[in-house]
């Protein structure tokens, strides 16, 4: 026990290690890491004796798979417990069979009091796709994020590949598989009580191999006794760690068998029928009245007897060409015989059936107490991991002339796109401006809209898996939400891909004091004047800016019509360049260079301001690969981090640490 003390201790040292050297390659929905490479998901929140929170994947586009992994914990952070727990415990299998990666986090977020602001993604390399799975395998033994964070085991990820593949396993291949599978026997033993080894143990190990040397007439020896020693060492596992295994293994094991010999049975009826149809179809092509439906027809009525139905399709089609032949009569013979093979077929099902049934139920009473390792221990609400603060602001050029300019950035609730008839209507939840006047003065504001969404919103709206309840969906899709506003389906709501983008969602919108979008606009309309600049940014495409306008109204507000959606916006203009005139002073090339950097300080101070949210200042700065001292504006403490650093985290170590620990 002590030795895995030591080594949880061991992994998340190099985790946090890792962090710190890949920093700068953060994943957020603001990068654009369009590379293929292996990443680092992990929880900020590294306070777990069992659990390093972290997951090792790849992507040859990282970016696309970060806005995956992001957008599956965002749609569970809607889910109440009670509508979770529905998609666990209610029918026999959960929703998320398959993917239990998301819900492995979010079941540590839950129980550790995390928020969306722990979730991150960090670029551990940039590796060529061909040699993607190699770089992955160094990580994955290194860090054994199977055994201690949110990764499943490899040889169920390498059982998979080929449970998709149209060929068979390779004799190489086998052996390889059967090395890897050894090694996660070892890890599971090791690792038990760690991470969610027992989960991945008990879900995805497969309880019996023998399988693998199906239709393989010739095998290496060697192949033969590494099978037998993995195929021992399972049996050996299973044994120690799963209640009766060795009774569920002989009614397995007896379920196959009569399997195999109801499976013969079958083959042997349908060979049968199938000569039968041949029979008839030729009599058919004869008597030049072939239809492959009444040939249908005929067989099925023989097949199913219980349902007269096909038989007298049958007959009415005879009936139809004038045919008055008794194919019944003709084929007596070999329709006794089908029968005979149908009946023997139905006798070596009924003990088949039994044993299967017996077989699945047992099944159906482990598999909720399987979930239960994955599902949260605790209640919690819609939105409890909170939302994604993004600080958000306004981005302003200084090389452009900034004097009487208005900036705008407008945020919508969807991109009002719809494939169904469910009704989703998008309206505008944030407007942010920044009016700097002629004499460089600044006015900046930020509002939240009253409207129906952003109201529904902080009335409370009742999420949930839209599949889970669609019984025509034949592929169900995960992590895809939908909504009931006012007892109605409703997509009318800030979707999950608009708050990956913006951040906002329910949780922000809670406490705000909602203004209305016309008082707004004509706020802005009250400060500038017609030599204003305007520079507009909207989080949807300006197709979707005119929809939100239409649904609060404002088609004819006059800055709407003068401002907002005309496509004649005056532009920001370049900074001119000032010639510098000379003097009778001489200025020398080492006070200018002083002069710029004392600007490049400046600029950069102001910079961290805007970011913290006025949370940190920069007492010094001297390059932007060089140290700076920080303090926070609220507990003064005072360190020292890389300038870019701090950029991407404008936040105090200490008040965050704090934070966290309440």
């Amino acid at each position: 026990m002590e030795n895995n003390v030591n080594k949880i201790d061991n992994i998340k040292y190099q985790v946090k290690q890792l962090i710190q050297e890949n920093l700068h390659r953060e994943v957020t929905p603001e990068t654009k890491h369009t590379i293929s490479g292996v990443y680092m998901i992990y929880i900020d929140h590294f306070t777990s004796e069992k659990i390093v929170p972290m997951y090792i994947g790849q992507a040859k586009d990282i970016q696309r798979r970060y806005k995956q992994h992001f957008s599956e914990i965002l749609a569970l952070n809607r889910l109440p417990y009670e509508e979770y727990h529905k998609y666990f415990f209610l029918e026999s299998q959960s929703f998320y069979e398959g993917s239990f990666k998301s819900c492995k986090i979010f079941k540590y977020m839950i129980e550790n009091k995390c928020t969306l602001q722990d979730v991150h993604m960090i670029v551990l390399e940039e590796v060529k796709e061909e040699y993607l799975d190699e770089k992955e395998q160094e990580y994955f033994k290194r860090l054994l994020p199977s055994f201690f964070g949110f990764n499943q085991f490899n040889s169920f990820l390498k059982r998979l590949k080929f449970r998709f593949s149209n060929s068979e396993m390779s004799n190489s291949e086998i052996e390889d598989y059967l090395s890897i599978l050894q090694e996660d026997i070892k890890g599971i033993y090791s690792y038990y009580e760690y991470g969610f080894t027992r989960f991945n143990f008990e879900h995805s190990i497969p309880k019996d191999i023998s399988n693998l040397l199906k239709e393989k007439e010739q095998l290496d020896s060697d192949i033969l006794f590494k099978f037998d020693e993995v195929k021992l060492s399972l049996y050996e596992l299973c044994k120690r760690y799963i209640p009766n295994f060795e009774e569920m293994q002989r009614m397995s094991e007896k379920k196959n068998k009569l399997y195999k010999v109801y499976n013969v049975a079958t083959d042997e009826c349908n060979d049968m029928l199938d000569l039968l149809k041949r029979d008839i179809s030729e009599k058919f092509e004869v008597l030049k009245i072939y239809s492959e439906e009444a040939i249908k027809d005929f067989i099925y009525s023989i097949k199913y007897k219980g349902n007269p139905k096909h038989k007298e399709l049958f007959l009415k089609y005879l009936k139809s060409k004038k045919c008055k032949l008794d194919f019944y009569k003709i084929f007596e013979e070999q329709i006794i015989d089908v029968n005979k093979k149908i009946e023997e077929r139905d006798n070596k099902k009924v003990p088949y059936k039994e044993v299967l049934d017996l077989f699945l139920k047992r099944e159906n009473e482990i598999r909720p107490k399987r979930y239960k390792m994955i599902f949260p221990s605790c209640q919690f609400e819609s939105f409890s991991l909170g939302d994604r603060s993004n600080n958000l602001t306004i981005e302003m050029d200084e090389d452009y002339d900034l004097l009487n300019t208005s900036h705008i950035k407008i945020y919508i609730s969807n991109n009002g796109n719809s494939r169904s008839d469910v009704r989703k209507d998008l309206y505008i939840i944030r407007i942010d401006y920044c009016y700097i006047d002629n004499e460089g003065n600044k006015l900046e504001n930020k509002y939240y809209i009253e409207n129906e969404t952003t109201k529904n919103c902080q009335s409370g709206i009742e999420y949930f898996e839209k599949d889970f309840y669609n019984m025509f969906a034949f592929k169900k899709t995960k992590f895809s939400i939908s909504s009931l506003i006012n007892n109605k389906v409703d997509n009318s709501f800030i979707s999950i891909q608009a708050e990956y983008k913006h951040g906002i969602n329910d949780y922000t919108l809670k406490d705000k004091k909602l203004i209305k979008l016309s008082v707004v606009l004509d706020e802005i309309m009250q400060i500038t004047d017609d030599e204003t600049r305007f520079n507009i940014d909207v989080s949807e495409s300006v197709n979707c800016l005119k929809k939100c306008i239409m649904n609060e109204r404002l088609q004819n507000n006059e800055f709407v019509e003068q401002v907002l959606l005309t496509k004649k916006l005056l532009k920001l203009k370049k900074r001119k360049k000032t010639h510098i005139k000379k003097v009778k002073e001489i200025v020398t090339k080492t006070v200018l260079a002083e002069n710029n950097k004392i600007k490049r300080a400046e600029a950069y101070k102001l910079k961290v301001l805007i970011k913290s949210d006025n949370a940190v200042k920069v007492l010094n700065y001297v390059s932007s690969k060089e140290k700076v001292t920080a303090q926070c504006t609220s507990c003064r403490n005072k360190w020292e981090i890389r300038s870019d650093h701090l950029l991407t985290r404008p936040y105090c170590p200490l008040c965050r640490k704090k934070a966290t620990d309440n």
